[in-house]
């Protein structure tokens, strides 16, 4: 537990030795910069704007760049569960009160968006047939997405694509989920430190592979969990580190140079952003993933460390911390309600360029948050408090 890391006189200190796991309000600020730039993402790079003009169309298709909020959550997914499983890393009911947590979570509202899909395709098969895009073999569909495979299994019809695209990356959590508690609990804090380093140089030559080799012409590079490893592992081993004291020292000190270092990678960003757009290419797969991973790792890192920074304070935005409270339920649901309401309404792909695209975007988003924030009140934080019942340490307080 107490073993030398990197050589000199500084040391892993056990991980539970101090809880580091109460609530982060930057955090939560940080949570709604992912979902919203996955939001321009799909509302606005990705939906027509061709009409414009080559340079405003050119301008929104960079956005398209905001796929990397999935990357976002990721690494701060990391930061969170894995800070979680270090504090608790000891306790007697560790995977009981983890499971039980998680299940609570994530699993009701995501059931009932399947069940969702459920209903609607057997009630176009029997009230409209003809009327919906939807056949028999939609209900294949439901046990890949039951038991988080959809990363495995991507190509699907239209109808399908629209309502479930979104949850491979929720499939790559899922199996995060089954692989770092048994990780956290049996690898001694050296060897722990090592699997989360070696996985940052593994997982962009698996991509690179993938990519070149072993799909090519498919998503596996981008879509497999251990694909994106890199990420969930950036933000473990930054969990790891801020439960170091001398780490905290060292960035309290050199505050700057981590700004430095954030400018930086952020130069970075930007030189990549043409790739980045279109990210299912040799440079992205390779770079591109891993840049984001300590870009946003960096980020993250100076939040915690810096609350009383400029960006500290944007995060402490209280819009933006709900936009993060609420950006589970907006991220299952967002995609699919913009192209529903285009459909329903213009009878179109979603479209931007005039006023009715844009009124018809707004009014989906506004559906969206509505039903978030429904969601959150009445159905996951509910939810949540009942997860929190299960503690990982006797006597421990619900």
């Amino acid at each position: 537990m107490n073993a030398p890391v990197l050589g000199g006189e500084k040391k892993l200190v056990p991980f539970n030795s101090t809880s580091f796991s109460a609530h982060i309000p930057e955090l939560d600020g940080l949570r709604g910069l992912a979902i919203l730039l996955v939001i321009i993402c799909h509302y606005v790079a990705s939906a027509g704007h061709g009409s414009l003009g080559f340079w405003p169309s050119r301008m929104l298709d960079a956005l398209a760049a905001g796929w990397s909020g999935v990357d976002l959550f990721f690494v701060l997914s990391g930061f969170l569960i894995g800070g979680i499983l270090l504090d608790a890393r000891d306790a007697p009911h560790y995977f009981r009160a983890f499971y039980l947590r998680r299940v609570f979570r994530i699993l009701p509202i995501y059931y009932l968006w399947i069940i969702l899909f459920v209903g609607v395709v057997i009630s176009g098969l029997a009230f409209l047939p003809g009327k919906l895009p939807v056949t028999r073999q939609d209900l294949f569909r439901v046990p890949i997405q039951l038991l988080f495979l959809q990363n495995f299994f991507i190509g699907m019809p239209h109808f399908q694509w629209v309502w479930f695209v979104v949850t491979w990356s929720l499939a790559i959590e899922e199996q995060f989920y089954l692989l770092a508690p048994p990780l956290v609990r049996f690898l001694s804090s050296r060897s722990f430190v090592v699997v989360l380093i070696s996985t940052l140089a593994v997982a962009p030559l698996l991509r690179f592979l993938l990519f070149r080799y072993w799909a090519p012409g498919t998503y596996f590079c981008a879509y497999l969990m251990p694909c994106r490893a890199d990420a969930l592992s950036c933000g473990m081993l930054l969990a790891v580190a801020w439960r170091q004291h001398w780490v905290r020292e060292l960035l309290r000190k050199h505050a700057a140079v981590l700004r430095r270092i954030f400018v930086f990678l952020l130069l970075g960003v930007a030189t990549l952003l043409w790739w980045l757009a279109h990210p299912i290419n040799l440079v992205t797969v390779t770079i591109g993933f891993s840049w984001l991973a300590l870009f946003y790792g960096t980020l993250l890192l100076t939040l915690v460390s810096q609350p009383n920074s400029g960006i500290a304070a944007i995060m402490r935005w209280k819009p933006l911390r709900w936009l993060g409270g609420v950006s589970y339920c907006v991220y299952l649901l967002h995609d699919a309600f913009n192209y529903f309401a285009h459909a329903i309404f213009l009878h179109a792909q979603p479209q931007i360029y005039n006023l009715q695209g844009l009124g018809v975007t707004l009014l989906a988003l506004g559906l969206t948050l509505a039903v978030a924030a429904i969601s959150w009140r009445y159905l996951e934080k509910p939810l949540i408090r009942l997860g929190h019942r299960h503690p990982y340490w006797n006597g421990a307080p619900a």
